[in-house]
This record gives structure tokens, C-alpha cells and sequence, in this order.
């Protein structure tokens, strides 16, 4: 369905928790499209492709007639050239139902030196932005927080009003738990019904190898999952310099005072092998991947990710 039929009410906007809701951000990402680019199950024609075959929308394959075929789908040039009677397949569009998963951990709640809000408030911007642009598109978004257990689960909608509930949910969101990152996402794809598109916003602070086959069981249940990797820039490339006192998020009163020094090549270390870790199993699961900076305002980062896929998605 076209995009410009399906625009919130700018009255359903001022409506809804204005802290969230920029509406210059807003402004820029709406001419971008919330678009899955494998197939999708779905029950009304949108901007997705769908897993079924019909005879509308976007040309798939040929496939030989047969006896009670209609004869109006035949291809008369294929069979000028082959001599035999093919039938023109299509691609069904279909509408689209995501499912935005935002970690609220205790670890999400870092803000770098030199940004102005935490991961969380980051991720919030972002869950934010991805229903705005759902519902815009008339497709259906649902929200599920997580932390050491989901914490919130809100079912997917497609009706505009359907914001309010979400960046309502989002504001209520606290992070300061440990994380069980991966035994939870477990759980989530154990409780998604028919496949659809999941968002995963998280910093990703969870043992690899558990991480990773988290992602693969949203796989296994054949869900197109998009990660957002959300850091901030210390975290990237751990700027300190001077004796610091690190602390850990997730467990209160756990902290060390330190060197930074002492302690900086063995962490950039580890985190490249974690982040080359990540990089390589969403390659060979096909998982949609982007590592988001803190330090970059997130309307751009989301902007530059979606263009990049609708990029991707239109060369196919």
C-alpha cells in the first residue's frame, strides 16, 4: 500500500510522550521505509514480500501450464520462443509484522563521557523511530523490554493509536538489572507467532557464544532479525587515560579503580574478537547488523541504516 496513504495524524504525535517523539528527527526519517527484504508471512498487500505466490504485484518466476491454468496468464512471448505454454508467477506483497526488542539492562544505562544521554535513552530514540515509521507504513509493531526477564511484552498492532502505547511503555523503561540477555531472547523467539521481522537493540554485553545462538534460534524460527548494536564511543575505543574507577552496571557496589593503562590492550582485544565474533555469525545467519556510536545523533545512524537497506532491497 502506498506510503503516503498510511501518515500518523500529527495530532496522534503531539498526543503521545513528547520527550520521545522529536519531531525534526521524526521529519527526517519519513520518506525512509521499514521494509523486510527476505520473505514474509502476511495477510494484506504492504511493502514486504510475501512467502506466496499469486498473480499480482511483483514478477517472481515462470512455471509450466497445466491443465486448468488460466489461459490469460500465459506467457505468449516464452512460448513463441520455446514452444510450449509457461505461466507468469508474481510476488504478493504483504503487510508487515516487527517486533521491536529493546534490551534494558543495567549496562544500557552507560552514558559515555561525551555524550549527552545513556544507551538506553539512545535505544528508546530508536524503538521510537522504527514504530513511528511501522505504523506510518500500516503495518503492525509490537514492543518487548528485557532485561534479566521481559519485562514488558506488547503485542504487535497496526492502529496509529498503537504509538502511544509503545513510547508510553518506552518511557516507563528502566535499565539496572543484570542481564540475561540470551536466555531471554530465547524465550522471546519461543513465544513470537508466525514469522515476521524482529529488532533486536541492544549493546550486545553477553557471552558470545550464548549470544549468538540466541540469534540463530530467531533463525531457526524463520524471523528476519535486524540488530542494532548500540554503543557508546568510550566502550569503542576506551579514550581513558588518567586512574578511573570502572563500575560495574549490572551489579551495585561492584567496582575497580585502575590504570587504564594496564588494562586497555587486553580490552580493545577481547572486544574485537567479540564484535568480529557477532560480525560473522549475522553474516552466515543473514542478520541484518549495524554497530550504532552513541556519539552520532541517532536520527543520522538510523537514517543511514534504512537507506542502506532500502538501497539493498530495490537492487535485488
Amino acid at each position: 500500500m502506498a506510503l503516503e496513504n498510511a501518515t500518523l495524524s500529527s495530532d496522534l504525535v503531539l498526543r503521545a510522550p513528547l520527550s520521545l517523539l522529536d519531531p525534526a528527527a521524526l521529519g527526517r526519517i519519513s520518506r525512509l521505509e521499514l521494509v523486510a527484504t527476505q520473505f514474509m508471512d502476511g495477510y494484506v498487500q504492504g511493502l514486504h514480500r510475501s512467502t506466496h505466490l499469486g498473480f499480482a504485484i511483483d514478477f517472481a518466476q515462470h512455471r509450466q501450464y497445466v491443465p486448468g491454468d488460466d489461459i490469460k496468464r500465459i506467457d505468449w512471448r516464452v512460448f513463441a520462443k520455446a514452444d510450449r505454454y509457461y505461466i507468469k508467477q508474481y510476488e504478493v506483497n504483504t503487510n508487515l509484522q516487527a517486533h521491536i526488542v529493546l534490551d534494558v539492562s543495567g549496562s544500557m544505562n552507560y552514558r559515555g563521557i561525551h555524550e549527552p544521554i545513556s544507551k538506553l535513552r539512545y535505544g528508546q530514540f530508536l524503538a521510537t523511530c522504527l514504530a513511528y515509521l511501522a505504523l506510518r507504513q500500516q503495518d503492525s509493531v509490537g514492543l518487548i523490554t528485557l532485561d534479566n526477564q521481559i519485562r514488558k511484552f506488547i503485542p504487535p498492532r497496526s492502529a496509529p493509536s498503537h504509538l502511544m502505547n509503545i513510547t508510553a511503555a518506552l518511557e516507563e523503561s528502566e535499565s539496572g538489572g543484570e542481564s540475561s540477555l540470551a536466555t531471554r531472547l530465547h524465550e522471546v523467539a519461543e513465544r513470537l507467532g508466525h514469522r515476521g521481522l524482529v529488532i533486536l537493540i541492544s549493546d550486545c554485553f553477553e557471552k558470545t557464544d550464548a549470544l549468538i545462538e540466541a540469534l540463530h534460534h530467531f533463525r531457526h524460527r524463520r524471523h528476519e532479525l535486524l540488530l542494532l548494536q548500540v554503543m557508546a564511543d568510550d566502550e569503542i575505543n576506551f579514550p581513558f587515560r588518567k586512574w578511573t574507577l570502572f563500575e560495574n552496571l549490572e551489579r551495585g557496589g561492584h567496582h575497580l579503580r585502575l590504570d587504564p593503562a594496564l588494562v586497555r590492550a587486553r580490552y580493545m582485544a577481547k572486544l574485537g574478537e567479540h564484535l568480529a565474533a557477532i560480525h560473522e555469525a549475522t553474516n552466515t545467519l543473514r542478520i541484518s547488523r549495524s554497530v550504532l556510536n552513541t556519539r552520532q545523533p541517532f536520527d543520522q545512524a538510523l537514517t543511514a541504516y534504512l537507506a542502506q537497506r532500502m538501497y539493498e532491497r530495490h537492487s535485488r
